[in-house]
């Protein structure tokens, strides 16, 4: 077999470096488990599985490993996997380590996920949220996920730049609506879930930070030119760096009097594969990355999905109809899983979308700026979090990028209506 422990990979002009464990020793021991008549590894590719300037490369190294095997009988067959695990040291992993969101990760594939699908089957319902993990591990803390993968069984993302359409949104509202029921029913049977799914990080000193200072002055700049008619009734109101962590800290404290769920935390179209990408027409779907999962209001999902991932007609004027289609199929599946806690009211779903509305400006301000970013436009998060003149050019180039302009003039005069640019 040839030597697999190569150092590099590339793929779309991006170098990434490969640990040397990555190789057909480590795969050997996951294909003899389970392929009772494997023999032998003839040939294993690596290939870069994140896009370029995808934010999962920040915190992850995502690959899609390509295994031709022999089997017992001489005939040959190919497996492909995704494998996620943790960047080396040198990358990043200390901060990494800080946020636990490779702990988080591993109780989902392996402990979390299959339990919410094991409600659906005790009632006779099969319901899948994510690929098959096949091997996690935590080697002296480093955690690695060996997943299946979907492209081989024809799943892909839609064009992040034009979002869902109606029938597409329908669906996934209805999917996130199976698990958040699953997953307030998990709470019911088992109590609360563990304490890396109850907070998330927030910096500690972002009032001293220069990255946020230059952002949002970047930011107003950039909106000034939108052509608003009054920009000022906007620029005025976007949070200062104290009132941004305030905003932050009051969404992520729950309240144990609302319906609360565990959200997905980081629910756009890039973590959410359909078999179908490219139709209308949806018989499957699930969902990636479950690093960010936190128990809380279903806002945060809601609220992401909607304004980063629906097409540009429907984001405002279907955002009401969004949440109906959501809480309808949601009191379904809590009826079907024996959910025995006060099912919640549209109206107490709307009411959490307005508590919980800094949702709102921090998806369009944090991630919705970096979807609607064309992939050939060498954009990426540590390139907007630039100070300095470097990240001044930047920044002005993406908050004057059509697309988010075009998002930006719809969603900040809805968000002024509703009262939520008052911090």
């Amino acid at each position: 077999m040839p030597d697999n422990s190569n150092k590099f990979c590339e793929s779309n002009d991006i170098l990434v470096h490969i640990p040397s464990w990555i190789n057909g020793p480590y795969f050997k021991k996951l294909l003899k488990r389970e392929l009772k008549d494997f023999r032998k590894i003839l040939n294993l590719s690596i290939i870069p599985a994140s896009p370029p300037g995808d934010c999962d490369s920040y915190t992850s190294l995502l690959m899609r490993i390509i295994i031709d095997i022999e089997m017992k009988d001489g005939f040959t067959q190919q497996k492909s996997y995704i494998m996620k695990t943790m960047l080396a040291d040198a990358q990043g992993i200390g901060f990494i380590n800080t946020l636990n969101i490779f702990p988080k990760e591993k109780q989902m594939y392996e402990l979390i996920i299959p339990q919410l699908e094991q409600l659906y089957q005790e009632q006779g319902r099969t319901v899948k949220f994510a690929p098959k993990c096949h091997w996690a591990e935590d080697v002296n803390g480093r955690i690695s996920l060996v997943l299946d993968d979907m492209k081989t069984k024809k799943f892909g993302n839609i064009n992040r730049l034009k979002g869902f359409n109606m029938k597409q949104m329908q669906r996934v509202l209805q999917k996130l609506a199976e698990f958040h029921a699953a997953s307030a029913v998990w709470h019911q049977r088992n109590g609360a879930y563990p304490e890396d799914f109850q907070r998330v990080y927030l910096p500690a000193n972002y009032h001293k930070s220069k990255s946020y200072q230059a952002r949002i002055q970047s930011f107003k700049t950039a909106m000034a030119s939108w052509g608003f008619s009054n920009p000022e009734q906007y620029t005025s109101r976007i949070p200062t760096a104290d009132q941004f962590v305030q905003s932050a800290a009051r969404c992520f404290n729950n309240d144990p009097q609302e319906f609360n769920v565990l959200n997905h935390g980081d629910f756009w179209s890039g973590n959410i594969l359909l078999n179908n990408p490219l139709s209308s027409d949806i018989n499957e779907l699930c969902f990636v990355d479950f690093q960010r999962c936190k128990w809380g209001s279903p806002a945060q999902d809601l609220w992401e999905l909607i304004l980063c991932s629906s097409h540009h007609s429907l984001r405002i004027k279907q955002f009401d109809y969004f949440i109906r289609i959501y809480h309808t199929h949601l009191i379904q599946c809590l009826k079907l899983l024996n959910y025995t806690k006060p099912l919640p009211l549209l109206r107490d779903l709307h009411m959490s979308m307005i508590k919980h509305g800094f949702w709102g400006y921090f998806t369009t301000f944090m991630h919705l700026v970096l979807i609607l970013l064309p992939v050939d436009s060498g954009g990426s998060l540590p390139k907007l979090m630039l100070p300095g003149e470097e990240g001044d050019r930047f920044r002005s180039k993406i908050y004057t990028n059509p697309l988010y302009v075009r998002a930006g003039l719809s969603i900040f005069p809805f968000l002024h209506r509703r009262g939520l640019l008052e911090f």
